[in-house]
């Protein structure tokens, strides 16, 4: 890879805010996260903090409970009722009750560090919020894109209408051919991801190599998309196949796919997408943690003019009661019900069952 290459690619230091009172501590901090190759925002009262964080942009805030102003609880309230919700908070204070652990978790910490704090387990758990932040950001910005990409596909097919069948004939031939080379381009990426001996710059090659099969698995949608009524079987292998390769490259976690030859109409088969799309994402980014064995099953079929999809994982599951939902289930719910359908959630510790369930008559 040519130096330019990496320079293209090689994300920002993130931006660290320290929010601490104690002189000594607050150098401490500031001199180990710059050694981490962090940029470093630091202020001494919960005020001032919120006031900076007004006007400038942080990926992450390493904040004290006692401050001289406002505490850090009140701080930590703020970000979380405000537009900058998402951004990860680790609380650092010497207030080691378990009562005071409650209160930061419950105002909206990400994390609960207690002074005087190991160095290296600090700098563990700023990184992997923030690669936890990445990820996050990384499917939001896949989910804009699939969307977008089908609203477009829409909008070309009302069009496409008054075609002759040799401007369809040409669209379709030159889709297949970018479709292919996009194909070709993974496998190159993914060959040189392979020669590469781990470290930073098999990193970056691993990040254009998910960038490059997103783009890939967005020709193929479209090219599967093409035909009215689509098939489906063909539609759900496409994308789960292409998902599981930019997630979960290797085989810890196994996919399967059943259901019979069946063709559904456009109308329902491009939202569909989008739901298996979501579906599928959040298993293999949330459901297997640490590298963990597991296995993705999709099954989809009709009984009584209904047509169901069912995506089952055995990952560490979630409480479908309590937890929040996130971007992907509240799309996956808006689609279902766009569709005239509904979404069933049933998790626990041994796997999530997700079932999608639409009326076709």
């Amino acid at each position: 890879m040519t130096q330019q290459a990496m320079e293209e690619v090689t994300p920002q230091p993130a931006t660290l805010l320290v929010v601490e009172d104690d002189p000594d501590i607050q150098s401490a901090l500031e001199h180990l996260f710059t050694l981490a190759g962090y940029q470093i925002l630091v202020t001494s009262s919960g005020t001032d903090a919120i006031e900076l964080l007004q006007r400038e942009h942080v990926d992450l805030i390493v904040l004290d409970l006692m401050l001289p102003d406002t505490s850090g609880y009140e701080v930590c309230e703020y970000v979380r009722q405000s537009e900058i919700a998402p951004t990860p908070i680790v609380m650092l204070t010497a207030l080691t009750q378990q009562r005071h652990v409650l209160r930061g978790l419950e105002a909206g910490a990400d994390d609960y560090v207690k002074k005087p704090f190991v160095p290296d387990e600090l700098l563990l758990r700023v990184r992997r919020l923030l690669q936890r932040q990445d990820e996050l950001r990384s499917v939001e910005h896949e989910a804009i894109r699939l969307r977008e990409m089908l609203a477009l596909m829409q909008r070309q097919l009302a069009v496409s209408q008054n075609e002759t069948a040799i401007e369809t004939t040409l669209r379709r031939e030159f889709l297949h051919n970018v479709t292919t080379h996009m194909q070709a381009l993974s496998g190159i990426v993914e060959a040189a991801v392979r020669k590469i001996s781990p470290g930073p710059e098999r990193e970056i090659v691993q990040q254009l190599k998910s960038r490059v099969r997103s783009a890939a698995l967005v020709y193929e949608i479209s090219e599967a998309l093409q035909d009215d009524p689509v098939e489906i079987g063909n539609l759900v292998r496409t994308i789960a196949s292409a998902l599981k390769t930019v997630y979960r490259p290797w085989r810890r976690v196994m996919l399967s796919v059943e259901g019979q030859p069946l063709n559904l109409s456009l109308a329902i088969a491009s939202p569909l997408a989008m739901i298996v799309n979501e579906l599928v994402t959040n298993c293999f980014k949330h459901a297997f943690p640490d590298n963990r064995f597991g296995k993705v099953e999709i099954r989809y079929g009709v009984q009584d003019d209904v047509f169901t999809l069912e995506v089952v994982d055995d990952g560490i599951g979630f409480d479908a009661a309590q937890a929040a939902p996130g971007r992907g289930r509240m799309t996956v719910g808006q689609l279902a019900q766009s569709l005239g359908g509904s979404v069933e959630w049933q998790s626990s510790d041994t796997g999530t069952r997700s079932r999608v369930a639409i009326p076709l008559a």
